[in-house]
């Protein structure tokens, strides 16, 4: 495999590690704005709007894929967080919105119409009848692991573009990038295990 090159040979050419590549819409638009800003560093903006392009084209296809099971996504983020909570899968009103970031208020009226939609129930705690649970039900975890399931098909589909040895370096990559952020601030994701 040659060695890392970092030359870049005119506008909208792009030189990877495995020799040259055909330019994308991101190497346009390095060529573009480097007319206008002369500083710009077309690898870090070349990076981080690769980045920020592949997030958002994954979210406009993880709304059409929850659309199609006729979830929106706040209610596949209910369902993600009971499964996540592992068995029994309950979890209090009051962690749910903590965890969801959602105002108590708010998340009981959407509690409601998931309910409605039988994939939870709220049930009595049975260590203290006063207080309420919710619960995710059989068909709330299907419901969930359908659209997981394609959710996974598209991340394939998007990453089979790459060997499996290209997939190991990128996810090497990213990790160090993530291990980075998080050695300046708190994790970027949550800790399952702990009721995260």
């Amino acid at each position: 495999m040659p060695g890392p090159e970092r030359e870049r040979d005119g506008p909208g050419a792009a030189v990877t590690l495995w020799g040259m590549s055909e330019p994308d819409s991101i190497d346009r638009h390095i060529a573009h704005w480097s007319r206008e800003l002369s500083d710009l560093d077309p690898q870090l903006e070349g990076i981080v709007t690769r980045m920020q392009m592949l997030v958002r084209l994954l979210k406009r296809k993880k709304d059409i894929w929850l659309a199609e099971g006729g979830l929106k996504p706040w209610e596949f983020d209910v369902l993600h967080h009971l499964v996540a909570a592992g068995p029994p899968y309950r979890v209090s009103p009051t962690l749910l919105a903590e965890q969801l970031d959602t105002h108590p208020a708010t998340l009981t009226n959407r509690l409601d119409r998931i309910e409605e939609a039988g994939y939870i129930r709220r049930e009595h705690d049975p260590s203290d009848r006063r207080r309420l649970l919710v619960a995710l039900t059989s068909a709330g975890r299907a419901v969930w692991q359908e659209r997981m399931d394609e959710g996974d098909r598209t991340e394939r589909a998007l990453l089979g573009t790459l060997t499996s040895e290209e997939r190991e370096l990128l996810d090497d990559l990213l990790r160090r990038l993530v291990q980075g952020a998080e050695a300046e601030g708190p994790p970027l994701m949550p800790d399952w295990s702990s009721g995260g």
